[in-house]
C-alpha cells in the first residue's frame, strides 16, 4: 500500500490488482488490468506519478503511470528481473533491485540501481556478488538509500549506500528471521517488517512492524510489504488482511492502536464456458499407440529402438516394431540407447545382480538371448562411450557417472547445478573426452528459476564449462531434449522453443555458431545416424526423420496398437461388504453386495446367502468398501521411482490419479499402459511438462520465449489429447490465456496453476496449491505467517474458482501416530530414500511449531468447505511420499479441519471426479459406475485412521492386492536395508531439494 503524499488517496494491491482507495476508505477503484501485475507501488513525491514493478509481457520491469492507471510507461526492459521501486525524494530517480549486470549462464546477484525518470539512464549503486541486495528506500534528504541485504542466512541486514554508489554501511542486523521493505520518515527514522524465522515445517513464526529496531505492532499479523510514511509522520501498513495507519511515537508504550480504513472492492471474474471432454472408458476396441518414448536412431540409421506398452521396442525403418524386452507389469522399462556397434541396446530397468529392485542398467543384444546387468542401485541415462569401454549414466540424485566395464570401477564427474529433477541424458563427444548434458543453473538465490543451459564436462579431469545456444534462451527442458552431439562432432541437436535445432561446435562443445531451426513443428527426443547427415525426431507422438540441414523431412510410420484389458462383460463378480459408503452421502450401510459385470457395477443390493451360478465371489464381509480414491496433484517421476510409484498408489486405495506435470510423451505412454493392463497402476489423468515462461527451475518445465513456442507446445497438447493444461510460475498471462484458450476449446478440459491471482483473471478453472512458489516476493493467497484473509475465501467461497489442495504439513501428522512408518508399503514397497524419510518424521517428536501449521491450514480448508467452495485433495507426490501423503492429508482434513468422515472422503472420491468431468463413471458406488472400490480392514467411520489399513482395491473390475504388490518388490527382505550403508535420508533430501513449496519442507 502507498499514500498520496499530497491529498492522502491510498493505491492498494488486491489479488494482482491495484485500486485506488479515499484516504477516509470506501469505494475501491481498479486502476490496473490483470496483464499488468503490479507489485511494490511508490507515489512520486509531487503525487503526479506512480511507480511499479510490473511482471507484464513475462519479467518484471520499472513502469510509471498516472494516479488514475492511465498514461503507462514502462522505464526498463531486457530479460534481467527489475523489482521493488521508491521515488528519490526531487522525482527525477527510481531506485530498483536487478539482476542487471549479470551473466545469463553464471548468474547475477540482486544489487541496487536507480533509472532516470526523463532519460531513462540506469546507474547501478551497489555489486557484491556475493549478497543479495533489494527493497530500496531513499532517504528523506536524496543522499543515500536504506536497503536489505541478504547473505547466507537470509536477509537479516539494513544496509545504505551513497546516491550515486559507493561505499555500503550497515545500518541495523538481526540473527534470525528476515528484514524486509525498509521505509525512512521525513525525520530519519525507519520502518520495515521483521518476518521471523519459518515456523518449520510451514509458516514464519510472525511478521511484525518495526521502527528503529523497536516493534510498533502486536499480534497482528504484519504483510510483508515496505509500508509508507506520509510527511505528516502517517505510517500506512497491512496487516490482518486490513489497511491500516499509525501515527508512531518514538517509544514503544507510547504507541496508540491503529486507525482502521475500511473498504469495498468488486472484482469481476467471470468463469469459462466450455463443452467437457467426454470418456469412453469401455472400449476395447484396437487403438494406435501414441505413447511412443524415447526414441532413439541405430548408428547405421537404419532402425530406430524405443520404448511403449512397458517394453522395449526395435523397429526397422519401413518394418514393424519386434519386442525386444517386455518388463513387468511392475517394473517400468525405459532410456534405450544403442551401443555404439548397433548390436545391442542399454536401457534402465528394476532388477540387478545384487538383488536390489532399484532401478539398473542393462543391456540386451539383438539376437539371441544375451543379457548383462552393467551397474546397479538406482542408474539412469546409460550412455556407452565411442569406444564402447565406459558407461556414463545418471544416479537417482543426478550425479553423472563414469563407470569403466572392464574393472568396475565408478567415479562421480560432476553433481548437478541445480535441483527439481535429473539433468538431460549425458551425450558423448566423438573422441570420447567430453560428455554433454541439460542441466539448469540458478540466476541468483533470492529464486530458484534459471536456464536450461548445455552443459560440457571434461571427462578426464571433471572440468566443465556451460553455454546458451543464444544469450538467455533456454533448451526446452531436461527431458531428453539434448543436446545430442553429432557423431562428426561438428554440431549438437537440442530442443529449443519445442522445436528442433541444429548448432555447431568445436571439437571441446563451445558453440562455434549460431543455431538454426529445423522444425516449425513440435519436436522433441533428437538423435542422429551415424555419418551425422540426418536426425530422427518426434512430433507430437510420430516420429520423422529430417536431414541435417532441414530438408527432406520424411515420416517413420509405427505400426503399433493396442487393446484396452478390460474383463469381460459376462465375467460376474459379487463382492460381499460388511460395510458400505457409496460416496453419496454421509450414510453406511451393512451387509450389501456389489454385483460387477466386466468393468462395471451392476446392482448393490442386500446380501445374498447363496450365490449365482457362474459369479466370482469375493470376500469383504469384515472390510469397508468405499469408492477408489484420487490422488488429484501427483506428478509421474517413474525415471527415478520406476514401477514402484504406481504401486504404491494403488496398495494405498488410489485407482485415479490426476499428473499436473510431467514429461507429455511418457504421461502418455503410462496412460496407455496401465490401459492395455501392461503397466500396474491407478488409470492416469495426463497432461505434459508444465507450460513456463522464458526461465524454468523443474526438468519437466517447458521454456518459452516467443508466441511460435507456445503455439507449438499447445499443438502438441491437443495432439496428444492432454487432459489438463498447467501453466507454471513464470508463464506470463498472455501465455496463461492461451493455454486456457486451448485447454476450453480444443480439449474441453481444465486448466489452472499455482495462482489464484491472475489465474481466476486470465480464464483458468483452479489452483493447484493453497499456495507454493511465486513469481513474486510473496503470493496472493496466504500471509507470511499462514493465514487468508476475506479476499481469499471469498474467490473460493462458492466454488466457481476450484482449488486442489496439498497440504504438505501433514506429514506431521505422522509424529502423533508413527505407526503408518512401520507398514511394509513403507519398508519394503517404497524406495530407500522414502523409507528413510518417512521414519525419520515418525521418529521425530511433535512440536508446537508443526501443530500451528497444521492448524493454520486447516482452519482455511474449513472455512473453504464451509463458504461451498470445490475443494479436492492432492499430493504433489513424489515431493511427498507416494500414497501415503494422502491418507495423512485426509487425516489433517478429518481431525484438524473437522470434516466429516464423509465430507473429507468425498476430496478424494466424488468431487474429483465431477471437477475432471467424469463424475458419470467414477466417485461412487453406484449401479452404471465404473467398478472402482477400495477394502479397507476396519471401519474408518468409527476410527478415522482406520482408512490406511487397505488390503485390496479394484480398478476397473480386476482386484489388486496389496500383499501382492508389496511383494513384487521383496527381492530384498527389509532388514537387509540395516546393513546398506548407503546414506538414504541424504539422498532423500538431495531428491527434494529446492521444491517448488520449500517454505513446506519437513525438516527433523
Amino acid at each position: 500500500m502507498t499514500a498520496s503524499p499530497v491529498d492522502g488517496q491510498l493505491i492498494a494491491q488486491v489479488q494482482g490488482v491495484l485500486w485506488s482507495i479515499p484516504r477516509g476508505g470506501g469505494q475501491a477503484t481498479a486502476l490496473t488490468s490483470a496483464d499488468l501485475e503490479p507489485a511494490r507501488a511508490a507515489w512520486s513525491p509531487d503525487g503526479s506519478r506512480i511507480a511499479v514493478c510490473a511482471y507484464q509481457g513475462g519479467g518484471f520491469h520499472v513502469w510509471t503511470m498516472a494516479p488514475d492507471g492511465s498514461r503507462l510507461r514502462r522505464l526498463t526492459s531486457g530479460p534481467w528481473d527489475d523489482r521493488g521501486v521508491a521515488w528519490s525524494p526531487d522525482g527525477s530517480r527510481i531506485a530498483f533491485a536487478s539482476e542487471r549486470g549479470g551473466h545469463p549462464v553464471a548468474g547475477s546477484s540482486y544489487s541496487i540501481w536507480t533509472v532516470d525518470v526523463r532519460s531513462g539512464e540506469l546507474a547501478q549503486l551497489t555489486d557484491d556478488p556475493d549478497v543479495e541486495d533489494y527493497d530500496p528506500a531513499w532517504h528523506p534528504d536524496g543522499t543515500r538509500l536504506v536497503f536489505v541485504r541478504a547473505g547466507a542466512k537470509g536477509g537479516r541486514t539494513l544496509a545504505s549506500v551513497p546516491a550515486r554508489g559507493g561505499k555500503v554501511s550497515v545500518e541495523r542486523t538481526v540473527d534470525k528471521g528476515t528484514l524486509v521493505g525498509p521505509a525512512v520518515a521525513a525525520d530519519g527514522r525507519v520502518a520495515y517488517v521483521h518476518v521471523g524465522d519459518a515456523v518449520q515445517p510451514f509458516n514464519a513464526a510472525s511478521s511484525v512492524l518495526m521502527l528503529d529496531g523497536e516493534p510498533v505492532t502486536g499480534d497482528e499479523d504484519v504483510s510483508p510489504f515496505p509500508p509508507c510514511w506520509t510527511p505528516k509522520g502517517e505510517l500506512f501498513y497491512v496487516a490482518d488482511g486490513q489497511l491500516k495507519v499509525r501515527r508512531p511515537g518514538t517509544a514503544q508504550s507510547a504507541q496508540p492502536a491503529p486507525e482502521l480504513i475500511p473498504f469495498t472492492a468488486s472484482l469481476d471474474v467471470p468463469r469459462p464456458e466450455y463443452r467437457q471432454k467426454r470418456y469412453d472408458f469401455d472400449s476395447s476396441a484396437d487403438r494406435e499407440v501414441q505413447g511412443i518414448h524415447l526414441p532413439v536412431l541405430s548408428p547405421d540409421g537404419r532402425s530406430v529402438a524405443f520404448a511403449a506398452l512397458n517394453a522395449l521396442w526395435v523397429m526397422p525403418i519401413g518394418g514393424r516394431p519386434r519386442k525386444l524386452v517386455q518388463a513387468h507389469a511392475s517394473a517400468y522399462v525405459q532410456m534405450p540407447s544403442w551401443a555404439p556397434d548397433g548390436e545391442s541396446i542399454l536401457f534402465s530397468c528394476e532388477g540387478g545382480a545384487d538383488g536390489s529392485s532399484l532401478i539398473a542398467v542393462h543391456r540386451q543384444w539383438l539376437t539371441g538371448d544375451r543379457t548383462e546387468v552393467l551397474a546397479t542401485g538406482g542408474r539412469l541415462h546409460p550412455v556407452l562411450s565411442p569406444d564402447g569401454s565406459r558407461l556414463a549414466c545418471h544416479d537417482s540424485t543426478g550425479n553423472l557417472l563414469i563407470r569403466d566395464l572392464a574393472t568396475g570401477t565408478e567415479k562421480t564427474l560432476v553433481a548437478p547445478l541445480g535441483a527439481n529433477g535429473l539433468p538431460g541424458p549425458p551425450s558423448w563427444s566423438p573422441d570420447g573426452k567430453y560428455i554433454a548434458f541439460c542441466d539448469r543453473n540458478k540466476l541468483n538465490d533470492r529464486f530458484r528459476e534459471g536456464y536450461n543451459v548445455i552443459r560440457v564436462v571434461d571427462t578426464g579431469t571433471g572440468q566443465w564449462t556451460a553455454h546458451l545456444p543464444a544469450p538467455h534462451a533456454s533448451l526446452s527442458d531436461r527431458g531428453a531434449g539434448g543436446p545430442v552431439w553429432s557423431p562428426d562432432g561438428s554440431a549438437m541437436a537440442f530442443i529449443m522453443e519445442s522445436a528442433l535445432w541444429v548448432m555447431p561446435v568445436h571439437p571441446d562443445g563451445v558453440p562455434a555458431g549460431d543455431p538454426v531451426c529445423l522444425t516449425d513443428e513440435a519436436a522433441d527426443h533428437p538423435s542422429w545416424s551415424g555419418d551425422s547427415g540426418s536426425l530422427l525426431y518426434e512430433s507430437s507422438g510420430r516420429l520423422r526423420l529430417i536431414n541435417r540441414d532441414g530438408s527432406g523431412r520424411r515420416a517413420v510410420p509405427v505400426p503399433l496398437r493396442y487393446r484396452r484389458h478390460l474383463p469381460s462383460r459376462s465375467d460376474v463378480s459379487r463382492v460381499h461388504v460388511g460395510r458400505l459408503w457409496d460416496g453419496t452421502g454421509e450414510t453406511v450401510r451393512e451387509d450389501v453386495d456389489i454385483v460387477i459385470h466386466g468393468n462395471r457395477i451392476a446392482a448393490v443390493e442386500p446380501h445374498r446367502a447363496r450365490a449365482v451360478a457362474g459369479e466370482k465371489l469375493i470376500d469383504a464381509s469384515s472390510s469397508t468398501v468405499i469408492p477408489g480414491l484420487w490422488d488429484s496433484h501427483m506428478h509421474p517421476w517413474q525415471y527415478t521411482y520406476g514401477g514402484r510409484q504406481n504401486s504404491l498408489m494403488l496398495a494405498y486405495g488410489i485407482t485415479s490419479s490426476v499428473s499436473l506435470g510431467g514429461f507429455a510423451h511418457e504421461a502418455v505412454r503410462i496412460r496407455e499402459s496401465v490401459a492395455a493392463g501392461c503397466m500396474t497402476g491407478p488409470r492416469l489423468f495426463a497432461t505434459g511438462e508444465l507450460i513456463d515462461g522464458s526461465r524454468v527451475a523443474y526438468s519437466m518445465g517447458r521454456a518459452h520465449r516467443t508466441q511460435d513456442g507456445v503455439r507449438r507446445s499447445l499443438e502438441r497438447a491437443v495432439a496428444l489429447d492432454y487432459d489438463f493444461v498447467k501453466t507454471y510460475v513464470r508463464a506470463p498471462t498472455w501465455i496463461m490465456r492461451e493455454a486456457a484458450r486451448t485447454a476450453h476449446q480444443e480439449l474441453g478440459v481444465l486448466t489452472g496453476s499455482h495462482f489464484l491471482s491472475p489465474g481466476a483473471a486470465v480464464g483458468q478453472d483452479l489452483s493447484t496449491h493453497l499456495q507454493a512458489t511465486e513469481r513474486s516476493e510473496y503470493g496472493h493467497s496466504l500471509s507470511a505467517t499462514g493465514h487468508a484473509y476475506q479476499d481469499v475465501h471469498e474467490m473460493y467461497g462458492g466454488g466457481d474458482f476450484k482449488i486442489i489442495v496439498t497440504p504438505f504439513i501433514a506429514l506431521a501428522m505422522l509424529m502423533t501416530d508413527p505407526s503408518p512408518a512401520k507398514d511394509p508399503r513403507v519398508t519394503t514397497l517404497m524406495p530407500p530414500w522414502d523409507t528413510a524419510f518417512v521414519q525419520g518424521i515418525a521418529a521425530a517428536p511433535r512440536n508446537d511449531a508443526a501443530t500451528q501449521a497444521v492448524e493454520q491450514d486447516a482452519a482455511v480448508f474449513r472455512k473453504i468447505v464451509a463458504d461451498g467452495g470445490t475443494l479436492a485433495l492432492g499430493t504433489d507426490a513424489p515431493l511427498t511420499p507416494n500414497g501415503l501423503q494422502l491418507h495423512l492429508g485426509l487425516r489433517l482434513l478429518h481431525h484438524s479441519a473437522g470434516l466429516s468422515a464423509a465430507q473429507a472422503l468425498r476430496t478424494v472420491t466424488a468431487v474429483p471426479a465431477e471437477l475432471f468431468g467424469v463424475g458419470d463413471d467414477l466417485g461412487t458406488l453406484e449401479p452404471g459406475k465404473l467398478a472402482d472400490l477400495v477394502a479397507v480392514d476396519g471401519n474408518p467411520f468409527e476410527n478415522f485412521d482406520d482408512l490406511i489399513r487397505t488390503s485390496w482395491v479394484m480398478r476397473d473390475g480386476v482386484v489388486h492386492r496389496q500383499e501382492d504388490l508389496v511383494g513384487q518388490f521383496a527381492t530384498r527382505p527389509a532388514e537387509d536395508r540395516t546393513t546398506d550403508h548407503t546414506d538414504w535420508l541424504t539422498v532423500s533430501r538431495e531428491l527434494r531439494r529446492e521444491p517448488c513449496c520449500s517454505q513446506h519442507a519437513l525438516e527433523f
